[in-house]
């Protein structure tokens, strides 16, 4: 005998409680984990000059919409898989089925659960990623024109320019401006120069904005790296301009600019962008739909096969994206087919598979 309306939307409403609790563990240990490896980065490129130090934790808050639009596709997967496993695990699902509860019934606590994800990631990717892409190359920017905001470190070798450039500080006085006891190392071509000197400061040309130190009684070798002709030149005051710091993002870059401009702009680049940065609001609908017959599962199997076997299902989807998109970056691929065709492709294995599930396992 079917279950009545009121005990159809309980049991509705246990399965989406299953999901969501798990959605919320799985998501916060895999914030943690990408929090982790973001902060790793970022350390390695201050410690090589790369980035301010006092823009550490400023960095790691405009990286977090990108972080979320790879982790909430990925969360949601293995928490539906988690959640149904257990319960085909525990055996309710048979309790569940003896009572006319079928498969189909538990689309609306899915899209319930996934759509709000859904419609989230999609104003993370238009919106959001590009205003933070833009804010961090501004901050950087603004950052590398002023030593007190760079935060330079003392005692430790900055590396500027791919490494043609090498600053060490040995002291920063208290006005965050003026150095003691500079030395740099820079290198073009095959000559190679090495500066030394008591005393520096920095000062930026407000009127083309590049950057100079200022060194004050010193001495500059100079020498080939392939010959023995070395000189030495004393100076009472040398000005050398600083290089332009390599931003991760460049100026003009697709990554930072709006999705209006990008969607009309006619050019591969922006069509493709554009299609990236919806592509994560689609990976989680069709993964969550995939997830259902995915988690199905004998009463005493384990959760832990599955949950392997999703990661690897969402690793080849996500693969097959970065390969799509770098072919039509380079032109290898039509691009009419875009990265369409990858999510029409699971979206068919999706439904497929479910269908299959609902002669298997019957229609209630």
């Amino acid at each position: 005998m079917p279950v009545d309306e009121v005990t159809l939307n309980i049991l509705q409403k246990y399965i989406f409680r299953e999901w969501l609790w798990s959605f919320l563990a799985v998501t916060i240990v895999l914030l943690v984990v990408m929090i982790g490896v973001a902060l790793g980065e970022l350390l390695n490129d201050i410690a090589g000059g790369r980035i301010p130090s006092g823009l550490l934790w400023t960095l790691i808050g405009l990286k977090m919409p990108e972080v979320m639009g790879t982790i909430l596709p990925l969360s949601m997967f293995i928490a539906i898989i988690w959640g149904l496993g257990r319960i085909y695990r525990d055996e309710e699902m048979s309790v569940m089925r003896s009572s006319g509860f079928r498969w189909q019934m538990m689309l609306r606590p899915l899209f319930n659960l996934i759509l709000p994800v859904a419609a989230l990631l999609l104003m993370t990717g238009l919106f959001l990623n590009p205003v933070a892409a833009s804010a961090t190359q501004q901050k950087l920017i603004d950052a590398f024109r002023n030593a007190a905001e760079w935060g330079l470190q003392t005692g430790t070798f900055h590396v500027l320019r791919g490494g043609d450039l090498v600053l060490y500080v040995e002291a920063v006085e208290k006005d965050g401006k003026t150095l003691k006891n500079v030395f740099i190392q820079q290198r073009e071509k095959d000559r190679e120069q090495v500066w030394s000197a008591e005393k520096g400061y920095y000062w930026l040309d407000k009127k083309t904005g590049n950057r100079y130190l200022t060194l004050e009684n010193g001495q500059i070798t100079e020498g080939g790296a392939k010959t023995l002709d070395f000189g030495i030149m004393r100076f009472s005051r040398n000005d050398l301009k600083l290089p332009e710091l390599e931003s991760r993002v460049k100026e003009d870059a697709v990554e930072v600019r709006k999705s209006s401009e990008i969607l009309f702009s006619g050019s591969v680049e922006g069509i493709v962008e554009f299609q990236w940065r919806i592509a994560p609001a689609i990976i989680v609908i069709v993964l969550g739909l995939l997830a259902i017959p995915l988690s199905h599962s004998a009463p005493r199997e384990g959760r832990g096969g599955r949950a392997l076997l999703g990661i690897l299902a969402y690793a080849v989807y996500a693969n097959a994206l970065y390969m799509s998109r770098n072919w039509l970056l380079k032109e290898e691929m039509p691009l009419f087919l875009g990265l369409w065709w990858v999510h029409v492709l699971a979206l068919l294995i999706a439904v497929i598979w479910l269908r299959r599930q609902g002669r298997i396992v019957g229609k209630g």
